[in-house]
């Protein structure tokens, strides 16, 4: 599937492409975390930006076969590459969007352009550069760079914040994100597949694991839209108007701690200890989810912090898990079809949410009535558990 020539000591192909997700996640943590708040600011509707994050999720969903057919005849760089490219269009455009214009409707287009492009290549080029005897350690290796970034990202952002317009810091943004590229160009692993969509078809139909884990993935882009979009604009709305970015500077040591615990658990993956952590990081974030919800009935500083921290360590394992069995399956199967299987069932559990949240905030407008969807994470997380059934294909 892939050739690479002997890595060097330092500049391995893993360890450049770490790099490239540090800064790439980096600038895209400041785009997330800080969008919703700049449309509320702006004075768009909260239902608008449910909205605006479900539509860029439809080209994961229609689009990513095209995508993934072509990646394999023009070569995985030219996507990432033009992935970070429709990011820095992205924050240019940004500049533009008011309230009373039309500049989002190209802003969209442009996002779900990015996320099309990156994505299903980000994920794909890293099956093929990790090892399979330690896909557990190198992919919480991945998520710990993601966490640290997480960690410092929604600080900095919000100490630029006390001195510059969201738009201002967006154009940093593009600044970071475009530095991303450079890691790109020293990883040597060439891609040498071909897609079939007939032996897809056949295989999403006839395959066990692709069967069992549809359902995974779409409950992982809902609670993905509950953590992006979902809880930064209810924190920011009912927990912390004065400073949308407090919980952010409270939550550097956890986060801290959830870098490590990913690489550690990461490495009992490895040791065939996949279903007690994954078991067990679902029953963490199950309670933390709970106390999230309950955050609106008592939350003093320390109780937030508190149930932040439990949401983080659960997460930090359950993230590195749920992906490493993502990972192992592209690999006991075939990288490009689970690929897409992944994408198109994460993209259309992205979509819902959004637009499920759109449609309850249009009528239940005020930010204490949509209190109670934290709690659609619940049956989103039993979801998960699907990926046990399939297991044993990774015994052998």
């Amino acid at each position: 599937m892939s050739i690479s020539s002997p890595p060097r000591k330092i500049f391995r192909d893993d360890i450049l492409f770490y790099v490239h997700t540090g800064i790439f996640s980096f600038s895209e943590v400041i785009f997330l975390f800080s969008l919703p708040i700049f449309f509320l600011k702006q004075g768009f509707s909260i239902s608008f930006v449910f909205s605006f994050f479900g539509v860029t999720s439809l080209g994961g969903y229609f689009f990513t076969r095209y995508i993934l057919e072509a990646l394999t005849k023009i070569g995985i760089k030219i996507f990432l590459s033009a992935g970070i490219f429709f990011y820095i269009i992205f924050g240019i455009l940004l500049q533009l969007v008011a309230i009373g214009n039309m500049w989002w409707i190209p802003t969209v287009v442009v996002l779900l352009l990015q996320y099309l492009f990156y994505w299903p290549a980000y994920n794909l080029y890293f099956v093929e550069i990790i090892h399979a005897k330690t896909v557990g350690l190198q992919t919480g290796i991945l998520n710990a760079v993601s966490t640290v970034t997480l960690m410092i990202a929604p600080v900095f952002a919000g100490a630029l914040s006390l001195f510059l317009p969201f738009q201002i810091i967006f154009l940093i943004g593009c600044f970071i994100v475009a530095t991303s590229v450079l890691p790109l160009f020293f990883i040597r692993t060439k891609l040498k597949m071909k897609f079939d969509m007939k032996k897809y078809e056949e295989m999403k139909s006839s395959h066990e694991i692709f069967r069992e884990t549809r359902f995974a993935y779409f409950g992982d882009g809902f609670i993905t839209m509950i953590s992006y979009t979902l809880w930064p604009i209810l924190f920011y709305l009912v927990l912390s108007r004065e400073s949308f970015f407090e919980l952010g500077i409270l939550s550097t040591i956890s986060m801290a701690i959830s870098a490590a615990m990913m690489v550690l658990f990461g490495h009992y993956f490895d040791k065939a200890h996949r279903k007690i952590l994954l078991r067990s990081s679902l029953l963490g974030q199950l309670v933390a989810t709970f106390g999230r919800y309950f955050l609106v009935f008592f939350h003093p500083t320390i109780f937030i912090y508190f149930v932040q921290s439990l949401y983080s360590f659960s997460a930090s394992v359950l993230r590195s898990t749920f992906f490493a069995y993502f990972y192992s399956y592209g690999k006991k199967t075939n990288t490009t079809y689970f690929t897409l299987h992944r994408e198109i069932n994460f993209s259309l559990g992205r979509f819902i949410a959004c637009e499920l949240f759109a449609a309850v905030s249009y009528f239940f407008p005020q930010p204490l009535q949509l209190w109670p969807l934290f709690l659609l994470g619940l049956p989103m997380l039993l979801l998960y558990a699907k990926k046990l059934k399939v297991d044993h294909h990774l015994e052998a």
